[in-house]
């Protein structure tokens, strides 16, 4: 039985009509037409357009998926809006521990309810890898091309939003696919996945402090309004240039250092790691104690990894190691890079 978790988003949407799409399609009526032999049971959790949620939601779901593997769900599809579902599925990849079955997420970036929609080739490669899939893992399963020919299974926590209308929206930059679906035939890359596993108790890990900021560093980006931000906050991810540089003048690295609060340091390119010591300016960079490199980490689940973080720890030596160290895939340990 795969259950299918439905959250809102695009998929929900209705054919647009004089004022627009609205929230009013129900994705339940096209289950049953899909073309796949699992069973489905249908729930309606949220009915939210992804805009829309907050942290808080995250727990809603996290708490709802892991009622359904208690229930005996062989897998699970969770139906969200495109446009924050790498948060969501970051989120729940921390929040969910132990899982012994797959949670994938999926979507589509027309409405649910228009004729052109592509929430039925989604739904259907979604539940396909939910209910055959040999992964215990958060994951977004979404197209692979323009045109629908299959779809690509990512890791929930190293996906990213790529394109705000291709069909094929999704991309993992830092990390290949887990595996790709073509019609009923499931193959896997070389990359490390979580298989499936004996079935137990799914622990709900779901304490977060999600009073985070993210500051992306643009030239001009001025310490004061640095200072502003982290004095309103309990952390922060900052978004440096490259190998995650930031400047060295000006007072900037001044600024996040006397907040005392944990900064977590992620690169701004699509491709990219964190890595300082190539460079004389580093040093300054290695020396601000409260920065933490985020080495591989995307800025969504740098984010996201944060809030879960400062949910269960205050030391600034705690936060560090809980960062650097990977706890569902999320980033590649030191030990483990390629350069």
């Amino acid at each position: 039985m795969v259950h299918v978790l439905n959250t809102g988003g695009t998929i929900s949407y209705g054919a647009p009509g004089a004022d627009g799409a609205t929230l009013t399609h129900s994705p339940d009526q096209v289950l049953s037409a899909l073309g796949t032999t699992a069973r489905i049971a249908y729930r309606e959790v949220l009915r939210k357009g992804s805009v829309n949620m907050m942290p808080s939601d995250w727990q809603t779901i996290a708490a709802a998926a892991r009622a359904a593997v208690a229930e005996g769900a062989d897998g699970i599809v969770i139906l969200h809006g495109t446009d924050t579902m790498a948060f969501t599925a970051a989120a729940l990849s921390f929040m969910l521990e132990r899982l012994p079955v797959p949670v994938i997420f999926t979507g589509s970036m027309r409405p649910g309810g228009a004729p052109d929609s592509d929430a039925p080739r989604n739904m259907r490669d979604a539940v396909r890898v939910a209910a055959a899939g040999d992964l215990a893992e958060v994951c977004i399963v979404f197209s692979r091309d323009a045109v629908g020919s299959g779809s690509l299974i990512l890791r929930g926590n190293r996906s990213r939003k790529a394109s705000a209308t291709a069909l094929n929206a999704f991309a993992s930059p830092g990390y290949p696919p887990l595996g790709s679906l073509r019609g009923r035939v499931i193959r896997y890359g070389q990359a490390a996945r979580q298989s499936r596993a004996r079935r137990g108790d799914v622990a709900l890990s779901a304490e977060l402090n999600p009073n985070v900021c993210w500051i992306p560093y643009h030239p001009g980006c001025a310490p004061d309004f640095v200072a502003g931000a982290l004095a309103r906050a309990d952390g922060a991810v900052i978004a440096g240039t490259g190998l995650g540089h930031l400047p060295t003048d000006g007072g900037f690295l001044e600024a996040v250092r006397d907040s005392q609060k944990p900064v977590v340091l992620v690169s701004a390119c699509w491709h990219a790691q964190v890595r300082l010591g190539p460079y004389d300016i580093d040093r300054a960079i290695l020396a601000t104690e409260n920065l933490i490199p985020g080495h591989d980490l995307t800025p969504e689940a740098a984010v996201v990894k944060l809030m879960w973080v400062l949910g269960r720890e205050q030391a600034l030596d705690r936060v560090r190691a809980r960062m650097q160290e990977p706890i569902a895939g999320e980033l590649t340990a030191t030990s483990e890079r390629v350069e």
